[in-house]
């Protein structure tokens, strides 16, 4: 427990290390050079400290934060100083507030006296934030600083987790503290449990013909996973998990439909098309799956923990705000079940298409990537995965068994945010393999965080998809735009034709060179692969190494990603293989 007398950097590790704060990801600088010289000093008297991970830039640093969130269930914790420390996690706080994940970002600020002056490196951190944090404090007085961390580390973590920001002054960290300020009284209004509300959605569950859960992201923030698995087969309904929910039940279960959506599956599309009781548990309405039309037709139940998201987009006809946990827990309690034999029946149909298939050219196709690297890693493996075509194929062809292990941007779709993210994610579990998936151009986002991989020594496996496209976007410009490309092509340079339009497989000029960044990087190994007859033989000996590797892999340039519902559209109108 923190001494008095101590100043507040002293304080402010005290109380990290007594919240169990093992890892501390974050770029320094002077607004927080007193907290490093306390972690330094600590270190070298051999005293407890978290573990300080140097990252290149403040938002992989920020990043790495929510991968050890994603992948450890525990609150990520980065740090940075003032200004452009600051701005440069804004991204990172953003992407946690839209995929509600547990993570603390501390920056550091002026001095108290200096605030409002347009000091160096001031920028107003608190009003930059607080649109897209649960909360966030400037801290201008020591005797404020315990209550407000622990206070922070709770909200973080407390109902719907999400991004805190602390804010702390300079001669904060540099004050000594005499006697601390109470904890602030927080009103926090909790919501009871209505077994009435639940009744009616469960009976509305068994009676409905053509039944469909969809499960988001909420389910894993609950730990509800195992009794997701047993409410889908005692009430016999099909599962759709949405982006975030991914592993949230295992591939091989009957139950399973996978992700919905603009790039859903097969089945998953097809059950929430022809439902007739849609219950969504833990996840929003989002405008990716809750396309034109959605609701028509259809019974809308939604169970959430913040009632927020009730009715917020997509009218109810029933509503519960509550946690999963418990709701599941009165559901497998109350003695109810259903049967739905036929529904079952055509969605056992649907479900022989769940990969979808695809195609064979000379080029390495990218969803022979994915289904390799599953196989190869029993789809044990962390997955984790930039923004972008590759990100949707990982999705889509990776055999998700278990909770926790896919760890990508959803709501913000953080281009960059794959690299720093795996060495989080690293973190989080280091008992299991980490596989990062790339594209080309989310990859160059955050490339500087090489250098912090090879610094630390981390066994991570980097296969980037290389199209020389920002292939995303170029698959919407053949769809909508006439195939111009003037702004997605990697390759392009100033001698380019302006008004190259061909998706050419022989033109694959390297801006950069992934295999030459060995000679950037000291002990990180690059790969090339071309060739699909050799594929699986030359996945599995990246797999194999002991430390990191780059895994060039040149996919056919002019592979989409299908299914896909265009936007505007609606879900019978899904484009199939």
């Amino acid at each position: 427990m923190p001494n008095a007398n101590c100043t507040g950097a002293a304080l402010l590790i005290d109380v990290l290390n007594d919240l169990g704060v093992e890892i501390l990801f974050g770029h320094t600088g002077g607004a927080v050079i007193p907290i490093h010289v306390e972690i330094n000093k600590r270190l070298r008297a051999g005293t407890p400290v978290p573990r300080f991970v140097l990252c290149r830039q403040e938002g992989g640093a920020g990043h790495a934060a929510e991968g050890y969130a994603r992948a450890s269930g525990r609150v990520g914790v980065a740090m940075a100083t003032s200004g452009p420390g600051a701005t440069n996690l804004v991204t990172p706080i953003a992407d946690a507030y839209k995929d509600s994940l547990p993570t603390l970002f501390i920056t550091g600020q002026v001095p108290s006296r200096a605030i409002g002056t347009d000091a160096f490196q001031e920028v107003d951190t608190v009003g930059l934030t607080r649109p897209i944090s649960k909360h966030n404090y400037l801290v201008k007085d020591v005797a404020d600083l315990e209550w407000i961390l622990r206070e922070a580390y709770a909200l973080a973590r407390e109902g719907r987790p999400g991004p805190v920001v602390v804010d702390i002054c300079k001669d904060v960290q540099m004050a000594t503290l005499v006697a601390p300020n109470p904890p602030r009284v927080r009103h926090r209004e909790s919501i009871a449990f209505d077994p009435k509300q639940a009744d009616a959605i469960l009976e509305a569950l068994a009676h409905a013909e053509r039944p469909v859960v969809k499960a988001g992201g909420g389910v894993i923030h609950a730990n509800a996973t195992l009794a997701l698995q047993r409410f889908a087969e005692r009430f016999d309904v099909p599962v759709t998990t949405t982006f975030n929910a991914l592993g949230a039940l295992p591939f091989d279960l009957p139950y399973n439909l996978g992700m919905p959506g603009m790039h859903g599956t097969i089945p998953a599309n097809y059950a929430l098309r022809d439902a007739d009781f849609i219950l969504t548990l833990g996840g929003r309405f989002d405008d990716r799956v809750a396309v034109r039309g959605f609701a028509t037709g259809k019974r809308i139940a939604q169970v959430d923990i913040d009632p927020s998201e009730i009715d917020k987009t997509i009218a109810t006809d029933l509503s519960l705000v509550a946690t999963l946990d418990e709701f599941l827990a009165h559901a497998l309690a109350s003695g109810r079940s259903a049967r739905h034999p036929e529904w079952m029946a055509q969605v056992g149909e649907w479900r022989v298409r769940l990969i979808p298939p695809y195609g064979q050219s000379d080029s390495i196709k990218p969803q022979a990537v994915i289904e390799f690297i599953s196989e190869l890693t029993e789809g044990e493996a962390t997955l984790v995965t930039g923004v972008g075509q590759h990100q949707m194929w990982a999705a889509q062809y990776y055999r998700f068994r278990r909770p926790r292990q896919w760890i990508s941007s959803g709501g913000l779709g953080t281009m960059g945010f794959g690299l720093p993210a795996a060495i989080g994610a690293w973190y989080g579990d280091p008992t299991r393999p980490v596989v990062l998936i790339d594209g080309d151009g989310s990859f160059q986002m955050n490339i500087q965080e090489l250098g912090t991989l090879v610094a630390n020594r981390i066994p991570l496996k980097m296969f980037v998809l290389n199209n020389s496209f920002l292939g995303m976007v170029r698959q919407w410009e053949d769809m909508m735009d006439d195939g111009h490309h003037y702004e997605t092509c990697l390759a392009r340079t100033a001698d380019c034709d302006p008004d190259c339009i061909n998706l050419d497989q022989d033109c694959r000029r390297q801006i950069p060179n992934l295999t030459g960044l060995k000679y950037v990087y000291p002990r990180l190994k690059t790969v090339r692969l071309r060739d699909p007859a050799t594929l699986r033989e030359d996945i599995a000996a990246v797999l194999a190494e002991p430390g990191p590797v780059l895994v060039d892999v040149w996919i056919d340039k002019a592979e989409n990603v299908i299914p896909m519902i265009r936007p505007g559209h609606s879900l019978e109108q899904m484009i199939e293989p």
